[in-house]
């Protein structure tokens, strides 16, 4: 009761509104704003809507709710998938990520965890098709490509709703899986919407422009990041053999 009558009295003073003014808005007296952020009571359901719209807020947050949740609780709650993954049941494991993710369908936190899950899950299906008989496997587009598509779903709504670093770090694993999608625009857009990268964002953009067949522009970018940072060479060469590669097919 006292976060939210804290959250009140602040709202309403950051909306520079007396307390006989907010009174006024909601149709109420100023006795009653004045009990609500003393802690005496708290506003009846039916005024939270038009309390939190006075407010520029959402019922939510007056009421102290985070539908976020830890990131323990997010490994937690797909740790069944992951165990699922690791007998190399895609199905089961699948299943169980979508059943975790609509336990908290607003958290960003639990979203960029299942994205990561749909991520392996994918890359183990590629995996399984590359080395295993077609015949004792799905088929690639019955597991790889829609668990793909997911976790860019995922991924793109932490991009969206995240934290600065969840939105970050999405941004850059996205710019990956477009180029692996084959949606080379996308990558591109993502890999130079990253701000504040942990990795350098122009080897994802490089990666982008290669796999779009701009070749000078993708040598040109990874010279430059090549020169600059040592501890990214290796990801940046590799770039740099595919544009090579690419030219001499040509």
């Amino acid at each position: 009761m006292l976060n939210t009558a804290y959250t009140i009295r602040e709202k309403r003073r950051a909306c520079g509104y007396t307390q006989e003014r907010l009174a006024q808005a909601l149709g109420l007296t100023p006795a009653a704003v004045s009990k609500w952020e003393t802690g005496q009571t708290l506003p009846d359901v039916t005024m939270l809507c038009p309390l939190a719209e006075a407010l520029c807020t959402t019922t939510d947050e007056l009421l102290g709710f985070n539908p976020d949740v830890s990131e323990e609780r997010a490994e937690e709650l797909l740790q069944p998938g992951r165990d699922a993954l690791v007998q190399v049941d895609f199905s089961n494991a699948t299943k169980l990520g979508e059943k975790a993710v609509q336990l908290h369908p607003a958290s960003a936190t639990l979203a960029f965890a299942a994205a990561s899950l749909f991520m392996e899950i994918a890359q183990a299906a590629q995996e399984a098709v590359a080395t295993s008989n077609p015949a004792e496997c799905p088929p690639q587009e019955s597991v790889a490509r829609p668990a793909l598509a997911r976790s860019i779903e995922l991924f793109e709504v932490c991009r969206q709703d995240g934290s600065l670093e969840q939105r970050e770090a999405a941004a850059f694993v996205l710019a990956g899986q477009y180029v692996l999608a084959g949606d080379h625009d996308r990558a591109l857009e993502a890999a130079r919407s990253i701000h504040v990268p942990q990795a350098d964002p122009r080897i994802m953009e490089a990666a982008a422009l290669a796999a779009s067949d701009k070749l000078d522009e993708a040598e040109i970018i990874s010279r430059h990041a090549l020169k600059e940072k040592e501890n990214d060479a290796s990801a940046l060469q590799d770039i740099l053999s595919g544009i090579q590669k690419k030219r001499n097919d040509q």
